[in-house]
């Protein structure tokens, strides 16, 4: 990827990240539960029983709610967990007892397990990602750690689940992100206004 193109990204980190932070509590929470019902009208990501999600930090999309229905539910959900020497990210299980939750050295929480515990991403049937900006083709902006893309690397030789569905607010859209080699696409992206098919499960329909 070039200079250019690494400017370009860097803008669209800092507009969207600006964007979300503008929103008011209201607009969050209601957010937060539109995304929650869009989920469950959503075929693919009901009929999973491994589901990978995250717990917000910041001004991200809060997946709490959905995470708490999930877990009524009987599914089995799962939080993002790096190691301090692994540079791969795999996933905890964790049982909604925030107590069990501990920030990292990120400052992102994390299911307190041993190491033995920790399950790869293909082990998902979805995960929900959180994001900085997207596009309608399935491109993300993270906070530009690359845990993500490095952990469902896989996912760019084949087209299987887990199906990776994107977080975010509808302001976070832009129209198109210079996508480098190591960015992973997304299947799908789940707004306050919208469900989108994007990336490969558009090109599958």
């Amino acid at each position: 990827m070039d200079d250019s193109a690494d400017l370009v990204r860097h803008e669209l980190r800092r507009r969207t990240r600006a964007a979300r932070r503008a929103l008011t509590d209201e607009q969050r929470n209601d957010a937060a539960r539109a995304v929650r019902d869009r989920l469950h009208d959503f075929t693919v990501y009901m009929a999973a029983q491994r589901i990978g999600a995250y717990a917000a930090v910041a001004s991200e999309l809060s997946l709490g709610d959905t995470m708490d229905a999930a877990l009524k539910r009987g599914r089995a959900v799962y939080l993002p967990h790096v190691e301090h020497t692994a540079p791969q990210m795999r996933f905890a299980h964790w049982n909604g007892q925030q107590k069990r939750l501990m920030a990292n050295r990120f400052g992102i929480p994390e299911p307190l397990v041993e190491v033995a515990e920790l399950i790869d991403p293909a082990q998902m049937d979805v995960v929900l990602i959180p994001l900085l900006a997207f596009d309608r083709v399935g491109g993300r902006l993270g906070s530009g750690a690359g845990y993500y893309d490095r952990a469902l690397a896989f996912r760019r030789a084949e087209r299987k689940p887990p199906w990776l569905i994107g977080i975010g607010y509808a302001c976070q859209e832009v129209e198109a992100i210079p996508m480098a080699d190591w960015d992973v696409p997304l299947d799908f992206v789940v707004t306050e206004r919208e469900l989108m098919t994007t990336g490969a499960a558009a090109q599958s329909e």
